[in-house]
């Protein structure tokens, strides 16, 4: 047996170029099961990686064993939904969906529009449900009327003679089954999305910018947000009822857009999204150095908390030109919680500037702090900070997805798809129509409906329709109890 499949396959790649069997060979990879249950299985499994990464999961992992910190260090700075790996499963399935769903396409046609006409008096038997018309005429004459029957309900009749029997098909909403191309179709532009957002898309968590001051957005957009006002609104108990930062976006120092982004008004601009997530506190800080040379001057967002007091706001800046870094403390905002950690103790309107060595070259060897006020210049280290006034930053969060309108457009044909396939199925139904033996006739019929209540359900009113024109009675025969009659043991 085994030297016959063997022979069967060389008989098979037999006059056949080696192009021809490669590309047979990619086809039937694509189109095996087997292959793609491994496919569907890797995505699975990296999305998986994606979304455990912006999660405590991993450090969770790492706290119960130690020996992994390696692994979820990689895990954290691994951008699983950008990465080459990710992209090519989606390209993997998407060639995989469009190979198998041409594959079928052939079988599918051939079914909508040259049908078998022909069955067999033993599937007519095994079906669960069917019916038979016996009447006084010949059989081209039923056949005949129930052709005419058919039609009338909307049906596509066809018949074919075989020796004394007419064999009858018939069905309605053949096109439907194309409905499946459009779905597949979907799915390819979902994948082919995935791809395009993943390649070309950018996902900014945390985009700081203090009110009054530009921070370029980068990632190759080549704009810049200005925060030019940022307020905010409190209920009785101090909890915030609304923030809104207002916006302008510039490109080559030209504004292209202003707009107000609050938590749930995002502000868009073509694909690219701003989502308003919180906001806190910032200073303007001026700082010179010893030869009058400016080393910043701009707002600084005090994002962070002090190492000594968690209540306490504060800031880290790296003066790189001069070898040091600035960190700056704010008072503390809730003095009655664990006073003993302010141990700065700082008013209304100070600032603790310390300064610590940037670099093995830097000039400072020691730490050194001073105490700063709103308005006066403070001297530290041959360098002058100046603290201009109080401001607000707003933190956003910024998205580029270029591949939503594929998603939009792979949602349309998904939903007309599944639509069209379950609002319109395809309805079909065989029947033999043979001499009684007695002068007359008898028609057999039943609808392909295996396990399908509501076809046999359109297949019962469609016999009594044909009751009806013809003025006989039919036979029902069911093979099955009915969908609301459960079976029963003994």
């Amino acid at each position: 047996m085994a030297q016959l499949s063997t022979t069967a396959g060389r008989s098979r790649s037999a006059g056949r170029s080696p192009g021809e069997i490669v590309v047979d060979r990619i086809w039937r990879f694509f189109c095996s099961v087997r292959v793609a249950v491994y496919e569907i299985a890797i995505l699975a499994l990296l999305v998986l990686i994606g979304t455990l990464r912006g999660s405590s999961v991993p450090r969770q992992i790492e706290d119960r064993l130690p020996f992994t910190a390696p692994l979820v260090d990689r895990w954290y700075s691994w951008d699983v939904f950008h990465s080459l790996p990710f992209m090519a499963i989606l390209t993997l399935l998407a060639v995989a969906i469009a190979i198998c769903t041409l594959n079928r396409a052939p079988a599918i046609w051939a079914a909508i529009s040259h049908p078998t006409v022909t069955t067999t008096h033993g599937f007519l038997q095994r079906t669960e449900t069917s019916a038979r018309i016996s009447t006084g005429d010949v059989p081209a004459t039923l056949a005949a009327h129930l052709e005419t029957s058919l039609r009338a309900a909307k049906y596509r009749v066809l018949t074919e003679r075989r020796g004394e029997e007419i064999h009858l098909y018939a069905d309605r909403f053949r096109f439907a089954r194309l409905g499946t191309f459009p779905f597949h179709l979907a799915l390819i532009l979902v994948l082919l999305g995935g791809i395009v957002g993943a390649r070309w898309g950018f996902r900014e968590e945390i985009f700081v910018i203090p009110e009054g001051s530009v921070r370029p957005l980068g990632h190759g957009t080549d704009l810049s947000v200005r925060l030019d006002n940022f307020s905010d609104t409190y209920r009785e108990d101090g909890v915030p009822r609304e923030y809104r930062s207002d916006l302008t976006l510039l490109r080559d120092g030209e504004p292209v857009k202003a707009g107000s982004a609050t938590v749930n008004h995002p502000l868009t601009y073509r694909d690219i999204v701003f989502y308003q997530t919180s906001f806190g506190q910032a200073v303007v800080l001026r700082i010179t150095d010893d030869q009058g040379r400016v080393l910043y001057d701009d707002a600084l967002p005090l994002e962070f908390r002090s190492t000594l007091n968690a209540d306490a706001p504060a800031a880290s800046l790296d003066l790189v030109p001069v070898g040091m870094q600035l960190r700056v403390i704010a008072p503390d905002e809730n003095p009655w919680n664990a006073p003993e950690r302010d141990t700065l103790n700082l008013q209304s309107g100070q600032l603790y500037f310390l300064l610590r060595p940037l670099g093995p070259e830097s000039p400072l060897t020691t730490p050194a702090g001073v105490v700063g006020r709103q308005g006066t210049a403070a001297s530290l280290q041959g360098l002058t900070i100046d603290f201009v006034r109080e401001r607000r930053f707003s933190l956003l969060q910024v998205g580029r997805n270029p591949g939503i309108p594929i998603f939009i457009g792979a949602a349309f044909l998904m939903v007309g798809g599944l639509a069209v396939t379950f609002y319109f199925p395809h309805r079909r139904l065989r029947g033999i129509v043979a001499s009684d033996g007695n002068g007359g006739s008898r028609a057999t019929l039943a609808p392909l409906a295996r396990r399908d209540w509501s076809a046999q359900r359109v297949f019962t009113r469609l016999i009594d329709d044909v009751e009806e024109q013809l003025g006989v009675r039919a036979a029902r025969i069911s093979t099955q109890p009915p969908p609301s009659i459960a079976p029963t043991g003994d």
